[in-house]
Parts: C-alpha cells; sequence; structure tokens
C-alpha cells in the first residue's frame, strides 16, 4: 500500500490539527537501526554521521515517520565530567556510567556548569541535528528529566540517600542541571532558529519505581515547569515527553507542568506501556497529542501476528485522542527486535489508522 503524504507532511498535518492520511509511526529506534545497517551500537552513539545515517536509512526503509535524533537515559553523568562507555559489548544496548561526576557531598559545590557546545555528547547530538536540519527536519535537542540528570551524575542510590538525609545538596545540584539546559536551549535555537527545533524531555529515574510522587513533586515538578516555561519563552512550539516506566502517580503533575504553561505549543506524550491510554486522553487529549505505548519488549519475544494485533489495540484505543495520535512503543525499540516485528506497526498503520 502506497502512502498518500510523505513523513514531514503527515507530521506537519498532525501537529496542526489537519487529518493526515494514515496516522504516523515512530518506532523510537536508536540502536535498531544500528543493527539493521550491520553497524556496532556502539558507533551509532559515538558518531553523528552514523547516527545520522542509520536512523534515515532504516526510516526509508521501513517507511515510517520519525526523524533523526540523539539522547539516551544515561544523559548527563558525561555532560558534568563523569564518564560513559558506548554499548560495544555482547548486550549492551546504549551509553553506560562509568564514573559518576558527583561523589562526595564536596563535589556538589565544586561542580560547576558546563559549556553545552562541548558539554558531554551534545557534540554529536548536534551533528544530527545539523544534519536533519540540512534536509528540512526539526533539530531536536534533549532537555528536562531532572530526576534522570540528577540519578545519572549522583548515581541513583546516593541521589536517593540524599533526597532523605540531604535534601539540599540534590536541590543544589538540580539548580545547576536547570541552568545547564537553559544554555543548551540557547544554544540549539541561536544555531537553527526556534521554528526548526524541537524538544525531546525523557524521564527514567522519575519512574515511580524508584521515586515516589511527593520526590517528583519536591524535586523536579519546579524545574520542569520552569525549563518548559523558558522553551516557550524562546519561541520553541514542539515537545515530545517520554515519561518513561511507571508514572501513573505522575501523571497529576505533568498535567501541571501543562496548566503552568497555559498549555501553548503542542505536546507529543510516549508514556510507558504501564499508563493506559484512556488516563492520558483524559489528562491531555483536548490539547496534546497521543503517541501510543505498544510493549517494547513484545517487539523482540513475540510473533508478527501478535505485534500486529498489539499494535490494532493501541490504535483503536488511541484514535480516541481528538487532538491526534501517533503508534509508538512506550519506550526504545529493542536493538535486536526482528525487523518484520518491527515493520508490523506499518502494517497495522495503514490497515487500521488509514483516514479517507
Amino acid at each position: 500500500m502506497r502512502d498518500r503524504m510523505s513523513p514531514g507532511e503527515r507530521m506537519h498535518a498532525l501537529l496542526t490539527g489537519q487529518k493526515p492520511d494514515r496516522i504516523p509511526v515512530i518506532p523510537f529506534a536508536f540502536g535498531y537501526t544500528a543493527k539493521l545497517a550491520g553497524l556496532p551500537i556502539g558507533d551509532f552513539y559515538s558518531d553523528g554521521k552514523k547516527c545520522f545515517w542509520c536512523q534515515l536509512m532504516a526510516a526509508d526503509l521501513h517507511g515510517y515517520d520519525a526523524t533523526p535524533m540523539y539522547g539516551y537515559a544515561s544523559v548527563g553523568a558525561w555532560e558534568f565530567g563523569g564518564k560513559i562507555g558506548f554499548p560495544y559489548e555482547v548486550g549492551h544496548g546504549a551509553p553506560y556510567v562509568i564514573k559518576h561526576p558527583i561523589e562526595t557531598e564536596e563535589d556538589v559545590d565544586k561542580i560547576e556548569i558546563p559549556d553545552p557546545k562541548t558539554a558531554g555528547a551534545n557534540p554529536i547530538m548536534m551533528e544530527v541535528a545539523k544534519q536533519a536540519n540540512a534536509l528540512g527536519m526539526p533539530a531536536i535537542f534533549q532537555i528536562g528529566g531532572f530526576i534522570t540528570y540528577c540519578g545519572n551524575a549522583m548515581e541513583p542510590a546516593r541521589m536517593l540517600h540524599w533526597m532523605i538525609r540531604k535534601p539540599e545538596l540534590v536541590h543544589k545540584f538540580i539548580n545547576k542541571v536547570e541552568e545547564y539546559q537553559k544554555l543548551v536551549t540557547d544554544w540549539f535555537v541561536d544555531t537553527f532558529g526556534a521554528e526548526k527545533c524541537m524538544v525531546f524531555s525523557g524521564g527514567a529515574i522519575e519512574s515511580n519505581k524508584v521515586i515516589s510522587p511527593k520526590q517528583y513533586e519536591t524535586f523536579a515538578l519546579p524545574h520542569e515547569i520552569n525549563i518548559n516555561k523558558y522553551i516557550f519563552s524562546k519561541g520553541l512550539h514542539v515537545v515530545m515527553m517520554h515519561p518513561c516506566a511507571d508514572q501513573n502517580k505522575n501523571l497529576p503533575f505533568y498535567k501541571q507542568i501543562r496548566e503552568a504553561c497555559g498549555w501553548k505549543g503542542k505536546y507529543v506524550w510516549n508514556f510507558g506501556p504501564e499508563t493506559p491510554i484512556e488516563k492520558q486522553i483524559e489528562a491531555f487529549g483536548a490539547h496534546d497529542i497521543i503517541a501510543g505505548n505498544v510493549d517494547p519488549p513484545s517487539f523482540q519475544t513475540r510473533s508478527f501476528d501478535e505485534v500486529l494485533m498489539l499494535c490494532k489495540d493501541n490504535i483503536e484505543r488511541g484514535l480516541k485522542n481528538p487532538s491526534g495520535y501517533i503508534l509508538m512503543p512506550g519506550c526504545e525499540m529493542p536493538p535486536l527486535a526482528p525487523p518484520i516485528n518491527v515493520h508490523a506497526m506499518m502494517v497495522a498503520a495503514r490497515k487500521f489508522g488509514s483516514f479517507g
């Protein structure tokens, strides 16, 4: 079946409240695209040109609608002076922290706000964004996820201990993270112009399997409100929010972020499979796009027919959102997913999510 719209036309229609030819498909695929191209996943994350090429070719092969971007869950450690490892070993799927930059209480005071142009993986992220921009695609950059940044910089167990015993240390560092993220925003807006940029905000350690909703409200919420207000003050309009894993108890706070921002801009919400689409529509449906949350491991462990039915169910529920829907997994596509199971998303979108 041929699509009547290009991926760019389809996403533009969705973001502007028009009806596309079919629902967009974004498989949240990173390491998978390297495997598909026959390259080590470590090369994908360490080389911006390879990172972009793998994503571009995979999108062309499958026909899905994702824009190449750079990001990973261990963000924050390398950027603030720690060390990460790239995923070259068997079983590795993404960068991981080797050394946390904050190991003592004194480190919190010593650590300085880094230059975004040279900090950690930012040069790689900028390289991917420049190649996307050259082809008329959005330049995507990663900010937000303050608990994730903090946990990766401090080490999660240390952060959780300090949240209870030394909360002032956590607050002090997160204040620095906020200032750093504003600098990253300025850098991308100055480089491309706000109208050509898009924000990606992912939070893994924010999961209620790690922190309580009260801890999210105390340590993260004020800063999430501040950075979201800041990006709108700079003229950005589109935000992809990925509250990873079980964040059901944080859902009211994400709604509070939108209310504090006056429901400006357009958000695409991609929660983990633990959060029912119906709850997302209730919270955001009057304004924002809901991106489906098909169970990620199923793409690797189940058959094509089973994945197709999971996508069908997700589509039928997501299409009830009045502000639009995208078919996605609830987190990154497993790197070892069989290509035919990834393609099941395209089959499902064309069969069950076409308009007219």
